[in-house]
């Protein structure tokens, strides 16, 4: 017989006493745990399955046994013994995971529609779909914000590589238009007083205006590269502003919609007609707003969501292994989610703990900070009990201070008193 499918029918006639009806639930419930432990193998003692089938039968047929005191003593004992024997695995346990209830959720209705009839299935079943959907919901959602992060981050290095060039390219630039400058009024101050020179200063003068000419030749030529360098970035600044601000607008287009919601609507007609902005001003301007965006989602929204993933990992892998053992009970449920609550929370502070001016700190400097949020959220044990010993630590020391402290101060009192 498959436990849970276990029932008792009375035959036609049987006289219905109330104390074989209170006894009715008991029964079915001990005759579930027998059936799981003879499933299991599990050895019992004939007296404890005697008096358990003795009460069933009576409870099936009616009849009342003149012993029935003792009887359902022995029962009450029989029970006790087989839920020791079978232990972790209770009747709630075994109830999740054997009987059968309409699916009433989204994909059970949709599901009804296909088949016309609601499907049939256990609570254990309705709370591994129920997580695992949860599990794929943040995991989309964590490879969103993560490729959202990784192309930002690339924007922004790319912008800040193209700027200090730029920078780099206009100083270079300001010097050689300098040295030529220099040259070139050297060269003319070389051809103003070569006439009035001897023979001899004009040969060692032409020589210095031959030198002086293949110097400015090669400053025209290294201008001209810098010059057409310039006008490259004129391209690149207006290609990295227009997918940079799409960017950003991806983030801020649902703080203008909450905005609106609250009621911010003063600035929806007004006037846009603005001086037409730098490129390099307005491409600054947006690798600054990106930056804000970038380190807030490194530094609390993705370690959020590590911290979450890793804590529905462990819910998985628990619900996996209670499942298998038949140990899963409905009221685990409220210990998953608040596991899930206190992951994301391990995975927010922990980078707290080991951050340190952007560097991971010893020992994690090889792993990465969300590496460490993913193991903080799956193994939230481990962190609170760190920080319960490191208050326990505090803790223990004011207590011993006190202590040293009371003694002194009743000494102190009793030497006054003697004076």
């Amino acid at each position: 017989m498959k436990p849970g499918a276990s029932t008792m029918e009375k035959p036609n006639g049987t006289p219905d006493s109330p104390c074989l009806r209170s006894l009715t639930e008991p029964v079915l419930n001990a005759q579930l745990l027998l059936a799981y432990a003879a499933e299991a193998g599990i050895d019992l003692q004939p007296e404890t399955i005697k008096a358990i089938v003795r009460m069933r039968h009576c409870c099936e047929t009616g009849q009342i046994p003149a012993d029935l005191v003792e009887l359902e003593t022995q029962f009450v004992q029989a029970t006790k013994t087989l839920a020791k024997a079978v232990s972790p695995v209770t009747v709630i346990s075994l109830r999740a995971s054997y009987d059968k209830r309409p699916d009433l959720s989204l994909i059970g209705r949709f599901r009804a529609l296909l088949w016309r009839s609601p499907p049939q299935v256990s609570l254990a079943i309705l709370s591994v779909r129920r997580f695992r959907f949860l599990a794929f919901v943040v995991l989309v959602f964590l490879l969103f914000v993560q490729i959202y992060w990784v192309i930002g981050s690339s924007l922004t290095t790319d912008v800040d590589a193209t700027l200090k060039q730029k920078e780099k390219d206009e100083m270079q630039l300001t010097l050689l238009q300098k040295e030529q400058q220099r040259l070139n009024r050297q060269e003319e101050t070389l051809f103003a007083e070569l006439p009035a020179k001897s023979a001899q200063k004009q040969e060692q003068t032409e020589a210095e205006l031959k030198r002086i000419d293949s110097e400015l030749d090669k400053k025209r030529d290294e201008i001209s590269t810098i010059q057409a360098r310039m006008n490259t970035y004129e391209l690149a600044v207006g290609l990295n502003y227009e997918i940079l601000g799409a960017w950003n607008n991806c983030w801020k287009w649902p703080a203008q919609q909450a905005g609106r919601l609250v009621g911010d609507r003063q600035n929806t007609g007004a006037d846009n007609s603005e001086p037409a902005e730098d490129p390099y001003q307005g491409l600054l301007r947006a690798q600054k707003t990106a930056n804000f965006a970038l380190n807030a989602m490194q530094l609390y929204l993705l370690p959020i969501l590590y911290g979450l993933l890793g804590a529905i990992t462990y819910v998985l892998r628990t619900l996996a292994e209670q499942i298998r053992t038949l140990t899963y009970t409905p009221e685990t449920d409220i210990g998953f989610r608040l596991r899930m609550n206190l992951g994301a929370l391990a995975g927010l502070v922990i980078v707290w703990f080991i951050k340190k001016d952007g560097e991971a700190q010893l020992p994690f400097d090889s792993l990465s900070q969300y590496a460490i949020a993913f193991a903080a959220g799956y193994s939230v044990e481990l962190l609170f009990a760190a920080m319960d010993r490191v208050i326990g630590a505090f803790s223990s020391n004011t207590a011993a201070q006190e202590s040293r402290k009371a003694p002194a101060s009743q000494a102190q009192g009793g030497g006054q008193g003697n004076g």
